[in-house]
């Protein structure tokens, strides 16, 4: 399930967040050009197409496995490298703690001193030994360039997985708590219309229907051990938090705002709810380094 998003509606979006959370003006701001970068971006992606056998999809879809694995995702490297400068020059355009590690990153690349395009397919692979060798001969930070590199390929992971994400149509409801295409976990949870829950992936963006009480790190389904936290002075956001796994994930509930919601956007706009729920011992679910 996929939204489509225009420049103009992220601005919007954008605009309305920071009436509300005017403090967070300087970081929405780079957010805002890096999203309206990977939604324009999107209109030049071009992906073979990707065929799953008639025989493994009817296994797959039978036994709720996830339509690929991380590793089978295409990308389009010529569209990906154009991003990765554009977001560079995103990143660095004003003085901030991040201006000087990106400026080295940009240059390196310029300089063809590191290759984008091995990068991109490191990443894709679940390698880090380039990222870690790049920072060991060049004293990068790999974790910017790691967020570089993520952000570059996004508009690409969320073409494949949007054409790919045609054979879940008409299967019914999902009953895991992992992404149906991709296997990764959500890193946002959406209440909308009728009370339906959504979860949104953290990898490939997908968006799908999910049990409404339910912990999508743990599969608990114990409405004794799961709770949601609310957030004081916001009616739209909450912390739904599992108190059998000690995981959490983040929840906008669209019915009670007016204002456009755009997942990528509430889910970086919210880093309060992340310090105050981990400061009570929860882990958001979505943290691959535990």
């Amino acid at each position: 399930m996929t939204q489509n998003f225009t420049p103009d509606d992220i601005k919007q979006a954008v605009e309305d967040i920071k009436k509300l959370k005017p403090e967070y003006t300087p970081m929405l701001d780079l957010y805002e050009k890096i999203f309206i970068a990977q939604e324009n971006a999107k209109k030049s992606i071009k992906l073979d197409e990707f065929i799953i056998p008639a025989d493994k999809l009817k296994h797959k879809l039978n036994e709720q496995f996830p339509l690929v694995t991380i590793p089978e995702f295409t990308f389009d490297s010529r569209v990906s490298g154009k991003l990765f400068d554009e977001i560079c020059g995103i990143l660095t355009t004003n003085e901030n703690e991040l201006s000087g590690p990106v400026k080295q990153i940009a240059g390196l690349a310029a300089d063809k001193k590191i290759d984008t395009g091995k990068l991109f397919s490191s990443f894709i692979n679940e390698d880090e030994s380039a990222f870690d060798s790049i920072e060991k001969e060049h004293g990068t930070d790999k974790r910017i360039l790691a967020f570089i590199v993520f952000n570059s390929l996004k508009p690409s992971l969320s073409v494949f997985a949007q054409n790919i994400s045609v054979h879940l149509e008409n299967t019914g409801a999902w009953e895991k708590g992992y992404c149906p295409v991709c296997g990764s976990a959500p890193e946002l949870s959406l209440f909308e219309e009728n009370g339906k829950r959504f979860m949104v992936c953290g990898f490939c963006g997908h968006k799908w229907a999910s049990r409404r009480i339910y912990c999508p790190f743990c599969e608990n389904s114990n409405h004794e051990t799961l709770r949601y936290i609310e957030i004081e002075g916001e009616e739209e956001h909450r912390a739904d938090v599992c108190d059998k796994c000690k995981k959490y994930i983040k929840t906008t509930d669209v019915k009670k705002t007016t204002r456009l919601v755009y997942p990528p956007l509430e889910y970086q706009a919210t880093p309060y709810i992340d310090l105050l729920i981990e400061e009570m011992g929860f882990s958001a679910g979505n943290n691959k380094s535990e």
